[in-house]
């Protein structure tokens, strides 16, 4: 495990426009889906790829095409402690993690094709066009848990084994009974297409943003600090489209159109760990957490390297926020309180100051297009504290 590690650290450290990942197959795309487990990473591909699932033996250094024959395409895939499970347009297929051959695990789904499961101990939810059906292990086959969205469809969902989270056109709703009645969050200007349940909190996402909800107290709160912002003629906040989140131990990860966010322990701001441009999935074996990027491959990071390295901006006596980070060209820099003068420095590894200036405004705007690439600190001090944060530019 150590040596996978150390030779996905050694990669991205090569990479120029995605810093810390490192590009692990490209040659059988696209790839929308991903799963991964002991050393085994899987993932699945849409119509337009040459294979509909390749699997990696060896924490995913090397990539063959799978004994999958079931489907054209694989648009989903998780598992559990047994089995691997795939969503395909002609249903749900499982195989043994040995992967000694798939089956079809559809009885009582009605026709339609499912696009997501979830597994909580012994209990599986699917979701379709179709509804959402529920399984345990000692079933003979699914049965109806929800045929109506009361969103008005359904982009995502999750469970947690008590609460059910949809995501649809209308916004987003909850249930905790298993679709008996469900309660619904109030909508904004674009449809919602990824959510996540963790513990008290639950995550939903839209184009118009990131939004928080603290089940214990029903308090809903905006998170978008450090997600990148895409041009809007209509004038909204707009921050593209979001596909999944994912949590690692501690940390929570969002992925979509603008590539991959983690966020903060203190949950209001999110970093970007430089995977751009369309990620559609994420998985992790316990030492790295793999992307699904469609026509740009597969790829990994380190997860020793995302647990150490970020910005913790909003964190008690932290005084601002950097983006975007890994930069190119132009690094923002956006204090917290501006109330007394405030000095900004760049430092390089060895330690030596090679700017400096008073800001006079809450936003700062610094060209660093000149810089060699690597690893800075900016330090902001406004006379009683001081805050020091890590950029990469590229």
């Amino acid at each position: 495990m150590k040596k996978i590690a150390t030779f996905l650290f050694i990669s991205l450290l090569s990479l120029e426009l995605h810093s810390q990942w490192a590009l692990l197959n490209n040659d059988f795309c696209p790839n929308v889906a991903i799963s991964a487990f002991d050393n085994k990473v899987l993932a699945g591909q849409t119509l337009f790829g040459p294979v509909n699932l390749l699997v990696s033996s060896d924490h995913g250094l090397t990539w063959d095409p799978g004994n999958f024959t079931q489907s054209n395409e694989v648009l989903h895939l998780t598992h559990d402690g047994t089995f691997v499970y795939a969503c395909t347009p002609d249903g749900i297929f499982r195989s043994p993690k040995n992967m000694s051959g798939w089956t079809t695990f559809n009885e009582g789904l009605p026709a339609g094709k499912p696009d997501k499961i979830c597994v909580h101990g012994d209990l599986l939810l699917v979701e379709g066009a179709f509804g959402i059906y529920r399984r345990s292990f000692n079933d003979n086959s699914w049965t109806i848990v929800c045929e109506t969205s009361p969103v008005g469809g359904v982009y995502d969902f999750d469970f947690d084994g008590n609460r059910i989270l949809l995501a649809g056109y209308n916004g987003v709703a909850e249930s905790t009974d298993m679709g008996l009645n469900w309660s619904v969050w109030n909508n904004t200007n674009f449809e919602f297409t990824a959510v996540g349940l963790f513990g008290d909190l639950a995550f939903a996402a839209s184009k118009g943003g990131v939004y928080r909800k603290t089940l214990s107290t029903g308090t809903v709160a905006k998170v978008c600090g450090g997600l990148t912002q895409l041009w809007n003629p209509y004038g909204y906040e707009y921050y593209g489209e979001f596909k999944m989140f994912y949590k690692v131990n501690d940390l929570l990860f969002l992925c979509g159109e603008t590539g991959v966010y983690k966020l903060g322990n203190n949950n209001a701001f999110w970093d970007f760990t430089g995977l751009g441009a369309w990620t559609y999935a994420l998985t992790d074996n316990g030492a790295t957490l793999f992307a699904a990027k469609g026509y740009q491959g597969i790829w990994g990071c380190d997860l020793e390297y995302l647990m150490t390295n970020t910005n913790e901006n909003a964190a008690d006596g932290v005084l601002f926020q950097i983006y975007p980070n890994p930069v190119a060209d132009k690094i923002t820099i956006k204090v917290f309180e501006s109330n007394t003068a405030v000095f900004v420095s760049i430092y390089n590894l060895s330690g030596h100051e090679i700017f400096r200036a008073e800001m006079k405004e809450t936003f700062k705007n610094l060209d660093v297009h000149t810089l060699a690439g690597g690893i800075y600190f900016v330090k902001v001090s406004n006379g009683s504290a001081v805050s020091m944060l890590k950029f990469v530019k590229q």
